[in-house]
Order: C-alpha cells, then structure tokens, then sequence
C-alpha cells in the first residue's frame, strides 16, 4: 500500500534546489532505455517521444535557473536533433506526432528568442517549416485540438505563419467539449478525468499566458471554476485519487496547480499562494518517496502508477511517456529569488464543505479533515471504448479511494483473477467468467447520494450510492434479469495481505479485513447475500505490489427484480465500528437510510429523470 504521509509533515517549504534536483534524478541519461518496449506508435515517434517530454521540466528549470539553455544536456539533445535534421517525417496516419510537439510549442511561445537565438535563422527555418505541416493532420475529438492551439498561437507570438482558420476552429471545437463548471468531455466521451487537469486547463492557462484575447479569459475563469472541484480530487497527504486512464502519468496533474499560480489564474479566488503552493509540495513529497522508478531513485520513470506494472499501460504508453509528469516542474520558471520560494506550504483547508457535488463528472465526495483519504461515489463515467485497457476498472468502480487504490483483472474465468473491489458483478451459472459496471445509460446527483442506470450482458442494474462519513457508504441495486445469475460485489482492497497468514472476520452478513493499513469491511443491509473474501493476486492493486483481500457479498439471482443493499467501510485508521452501523429501510416511495445521527429518504428512480 501507499505510504501513508503525515501531512504535517508536510508543511516545510520545498526548495527550489530540492525539485530541480529531484528533476535531474528522474531524467534518463540516455535514451537506450526506449527499445525497452513497444507501443501502438511507431518506434522513432517513441524516441522523438522520450527527448521532448522532459522538456516541459527541463525548459522551465533552464529559465529559471539564469544559466544559458544550450548547458542543459535535454535541451541540447533537442537542439542535435534539430541540427541534424532528424525530426521524424509527418504523416496523416502518424497523428502521435501532434501530440509531442506540445513540449515544443511551449518553447516557442514563452522562450522563442532563446531558442532562435540558439537554433540559428536555418535551422528555425526547418523546425518551424515542420512544426506547420501539423495543422494537416486529422485529429480526433477531445484534447488533441489544444495542440492545434498551443501550436499556432505560439507561431503566432514569435511572428511566424500561422494558420487564423485553424486555430479558430480548434479552439471553437474545444469549447463544444465544456459541460460548466470547469469540466470539459474528452470529446464524445463520459470520461472526465485528470485529462481535465494536465491538458485542458494546463494547455488553457499556457494559452492565457501566451495572448490576451477572449479565450484567454475565457480559460482562466474555467481554471477557477475548476479548481474549486479538483482540489477535492487531492488529500491532506498530497496524494490524488487515482482513476481513469493514463495514470502513468502520476504526478502530470499538479502541473495544472503549478500554471495556476504562474498564469495569476489564482487572483480573486480562495486559492492564496501558500495554498498553491501546498498542494504543490505536499504531492512532490509524497512522490518522491514512491517506488517508481527503474533504479532506486533514479530515473527513467517506469510505467506504471504506485510502482512499475504494466498491467495499468495503455497501449499508447512508451518507455518515455511517463515523462508528461514532468509538468509539475513547470513552477521551476521561477528562479530562486522569487517570493514563491519563501512562502510557507499552507496545510490542506480544514473548512472546505464536507460534501462536494460534481455533476458534471458524476463524481459525489464526502470529506472529513483528518479521515485518511479522500474517496468519491462514482454515478456517471465509463469507459469510450473498447480499445482502451482495463476500462471497467478504470472508470466503472462505485468508489476510488487515494488509500485503497483499485484493482485490475488479471485473467479471464474465476473471481480471484476478476477486479471485484467496489464493483457489483454478474456470471452466468458454471461460466466462471465476471462483469461490472460498464455502459451507464442514464445517471442523477441528488442532494444526498447518487444513481445511475446500467446494464451488463442481460442483467439492467439501478445502483444508488449514498455517502454517510468520509469512511462509509452505502449501496442499494435493484437488479433485472432475464436468467439466473451468479452476483459478487465487493468493498475496497486492502494490501498487503497473505491468506496463509491472515484471515478475514466474517461474522453473520458482514466481512471485516483488517491490517496495519486499514479496514475494509462490506456489510448486507437485507440478507440475502452471503459474507466472504476474495483474495487478489499480487501486482493488482496499482498502489501495492503485494496480494490484497477484498471483503464481498455473493449470491445466486433468479430471474425477476431483486434489490441488493449494503454498507461499505474503507477507513485507513481502521477505527471504524462495523455493528449497528446503518439501518436500511424499504419505504412508499423507495429506501431510507437510518444511522444514529441522520435519516437519508432515497426515492426511488427512474432512468427517464435528466440529470
């Protein structure tokens, strides 16, 4: 399991010394490291890949630092390859390529002198010559089109041609993909996830930086609004709740609060420096004590989240590509003398509303100061598309924890190999072979829980998910099938655990897991399912390493309607008491949720109320 960080602790200032020597030790030497493996791009995208993304460290610190660029042996590298013509050919079936001009875009735009300075009229010549055969790829929907923007609004700053018509489009198609509230869709998908914070915003407030138009404003006030949201996404430890797809990427979202503080995008908001800065140190601590690179830490970064596995790759995923964690040096741009290195980390805010709505994304927290972590009920996202690895888990689970982690499927038949953390899943008799939450067709946020309406193979599932404390929550399913069904749902994992060692309690409807990080219990509101445990294998928990236990409730379905409920426990302090915990009640118009200090009403829902 993750190490669990005092945040206290926390609170010293992090120097400007200490993240530019941290960036140096994750910086490969070479790029021998890129044969390693492969990925869905072709093999000299990979290395052009791996020299420009430390670049979105490697620029800012150079800057910072007052020393000549042409010293910094990353930014030399891309100057050779520049030199040297070797700047790999465009192609309209070669679209990754957009992708990793994004690094370039940011030295053009915010240090474009010192790079033609450095390049010479000939060589820009051909860099900038290269850079515009961009605008004839096509792009897909989502975030690629900000990549159209950086583009040709840097071409545009240092006086290059640039291409008016495109960079309008692209920016008025991006604005197709906002939902309010600081939220974007990445294109047409329900996938609304830390996308919205190391590309949409973090490319939004480049853009602010580098014009004045209307957008500019535009993308600021999106960044405040999202901001108030996303900080719920961290806790008090400086760790994020880790779900979605790229999570390789790691620590790429803090790079959203490092240009929130640079862009000024912070002025007039609740946001104070030393806030910022908090957030930003508090996840740079929290990281660098992380497993999570190929040599004891030392760089390249690895693939992977909490420690090297594959399993969590996507297949766009090269040996380079957790580079794009390297946005959070971004606030290297501010060299030692700057007030920002001497403001004091500003602990988490203990007065933040403790339950959070975000509609939008489908996501509902409840917080409580000194909880452990921070978990959100999960109404709304799912995977886009099949292509995309391990989606269910990614996207599908009721709940993410920034403790507990979540599971990834390790095989095909059998529960043990099945992700069944925060899942509710379904087989057909004698078949082996398990599904969760993967198309939503319809979902709501009410005042006090939320629903979503979805379906696996024949079974038509309404899943309520009601947050009582920062550590409980409850579950209800009313579950339609055509044919007898074998059901499994699960609570969160917890690592490291040994069944040869370590049992779980299983008392009546209820199971209890127990160790030195935590409790996580599952608990049936209705008894009509069973107490057990599920013992996960090791590299499936993508905080731990080690085997994990999750506590689960089984049950044969006949055909019809029946309704499931539970509570479910996820408490790092294991302070938790299981017994008499919530009462579950059926009523006239659908469920109440009965514990000592409140009484939730739960109507029941039909799939045709918007959200």
């Amino acid at each position: 399991m993750a190490i669990f960080v005092n945040p206290e602790r926390n609170l010293a200032m992090l120097s400007r010394d200490d993240l530019t020597a941290w960036l140096t030790r994750l910086t490969p030497p070479d790029d021998t490291y890129v044969a390693s493996f492969g990925a869905a791009y072709d093999s000299d995208i990979r290395v052009l890949e791996a020299a420009l993304r430390p670049l979105w460290g490697h620029l800012p610190a150079a800057a910072g630092s007052g020393r000549p660029f042409k010293e910094d042996p990353v930014i030399q590298h891309f100057y050779d390859i520049v030199q040297h013509r070797q700047l790999p050919p465009v192609d309209r079936s070669r679209r990754q390529i957009v992708v990793e001009t994004g690094p370039i875009s940011y030295f053009l735009g915010f240090w474009g002198d010192q790079l033609a300075a450095d390049l010479g009229p000939a060589n820009m010549a051909y860099l900038v010559q290269w850079l515009t055969t961009m605008t004839a790829i096509p792009l897909p929907p989502g975030n690629w089109y900000f990549f159209i923007v950086l583009l040709n609004a840097a071409l545009r700053k240092q006086g290059y041609p640039y291409d008016q018509h495109v960079l309008a489009n692209a920016l008025a198609q991006l604005d197709t993909f906002y939902l309010g509230d600081g939220v974007y869709s990445d294109g047409p998908t329900q996938q609304m996830d830390y996308y919205l914070a190391f590309a949409f915003h973090f490319y939004g407030l480049l853009y602010a930086q580098l014009t004045d138009d209307d957008h500019a404003q535009v993308f600021r006030q999106r960044a405040q609004d999202f901001a108030d949201r996303f900080i719920y996404w961290f806790d008090e430890s400086g760790r994020s709740i880790p779900f979605g797809r790229s999570l390789t990427y790691r620590f790429a979202p803090i790079g959203f609060w490092c240009q929130f503080y640079l862009s000024g995008a912070y002025r007039g908001t609740a946001f104070t420096p030393a806030l910022v800065k908090g957030l930003i140190d508090r996840a740079a601590h929290y990281w660098q004590q992380q497993p999570i690179t190929s040599l004891t830490g030392q760089g390249p970064l690895t693939v992977g989240y909490g420690y090297n596995n594959y399993l969590l790759s996507e297949d766009y995923n090269a040996p380079g590509s957790p580079m794009w964690a390297f946005k959070l040096f971004g606030i290297l741009q501010l060299p030692a003398t700057d007030p920002y290195w001497q403001l004091p980390a500003a602990p988490y805010p203990d007065d933040l509303p403790g339950l959070s709505h975000q509609p939008a994304s489908g996501m509902l927290f409840r917080i409580t100061p000194g909880a452990g972590h921070h978990v959100f009920l999960s109404s709304k996202q799912m995977a886009a598309h099949a292509a995309l690895y391990h989606g269910q888990e990614k996207y599908g689970k009721f709940a993410y924890s920034s403790h507990f982690g979540f599971n990834l499927s390790r095989d095909l038949t059998g529960i043990e190999t099945f992700a069944i953390d925060n899942t509710l899943a379904f087989s057909i008799p004698d078949q082996d072979q398990y599904a969760g939450r993967k198309v939503i067709t319809a979902s709501h946020m009410a005042a006090d829980y939320a629903v979503s309406a979805w379906h696996t193979g024949t079974a038509r599932v309404i899943s309520y998910l009601i947050p009582l404390t920062a550590n409980l929550h409850v579950r209800i399913h009313e579950v339609t099938t055509k044919q007898p069904l074998i059901s499994y749902e699960g609570g969160f994992p917890l690592a490291p655990w040994n069944p040869k060692h370590q049992k779980p309690v299983i008392v009546g409807a209820a199971t209890i897991a127990t160790n030195g990080n935590g409790e996580s219990a599952i608990i049936d509101l209705l008894n009509n399912r069973q107490a057990a445990a599920v013992n996960q294998g090791p590299n499936t928990n993508l905080l731990s390493p080690e085997k994990n236990v999750v506590p689960v409730l089984t049950t044969s379905l006949s055909p019809g309607t029946t309704v499931l409920a539970c509570a479910v426990v996820g408490d790092p302090q294991g302070c938790t008491r299981v017994d008499g915990l919530v009462q579950f009640l059926t009523t006239a118009t659908g469920y109440a949720i009965v514990t000592q200090k409140q009484t939730i009403d739960v109507p029941r829902w039909s799939p045709t109320v918007k959200d």
